[in-house]
C-alpha cells in the first residue's frame, strides 16, 4: 500500500480541552502531522506506537504515542466550535451563535461518510 495519503484531522487535547486542526500525511513510509503552528512530527511509520481506537470516537479517530508524546486524533470534527484549517477571524465567532452551530453541525453530518472512509484507510496504514 505504498501511496501518499493526505487527511484533515483534529488533535484533541483532552475530554473538554483545546482542539487543533491539522493535516496527517503518509508518504514514502513516513507519517507527518502539520498544524497551523508548523510540523508537529515527522516519523517513520514504525515510530507511531501504542495505537488505540477509543470507543468514544466511534471508529473515527485514534490515539498514539509519537516520540514519547501522546496524541489523540479525530478525522471527524469533534465539536461544532472546533476550528477549521481555513478559518478566518469571524468564523469562530459565527459558530458561537445558535444559527452558526446549526449550519456547522449539518456540514459535519454531511461529511461522516468520507470521514469514516478516511479513518478506515488510516487504520489500514497504521496496522503494525
Amino acid at each position: 500500500m505504498e501511496q501518499e495519503v493526505v487527511s484533515k484531522v483534529w488533535q484533541i487535547s483532552g475530554l473538554i480541552g483545546n482542539v487543533i486542526p491539522g493535516i496527517l500525511i503518509w508518504s514514502n513510509g513516513q507519517v507527518v502531522f502539520i498544524t497551523p503552528q508548523g510540523e508537529q512530527f515527522n516519523v517513520p511509520l514504525a515510530g507511531i506506537k501504542e495505537v488505540k481506537y477509543p470507543f468514544l470516537r466511534m471508529g473515527m479517530g485514534f490515539d498514539a504515542v509519537v516520540n514519547g508524546k501522546k496524541y489523540k486524533f479525530s478525522f471527524c470534527k469533534p465539536n461544532p466550535s472546533a476550528p477549521e484549517l481555513d478559518d478566518e477571524a469571524g468564523d469562530q465567532l459565527l459558530r458561537l451563535t445558535p444559527a452558526g452551530r446549526a449550519v456547522d453541525s449539518f456540514k459535519t453530518l454531511m461529511n461522516i461518510g468520507s470521514d469514516k472512509a478516511t479513518a478506515k484507510l488510516w487504520k489500514e496504514i497504521l496496522k503494525t
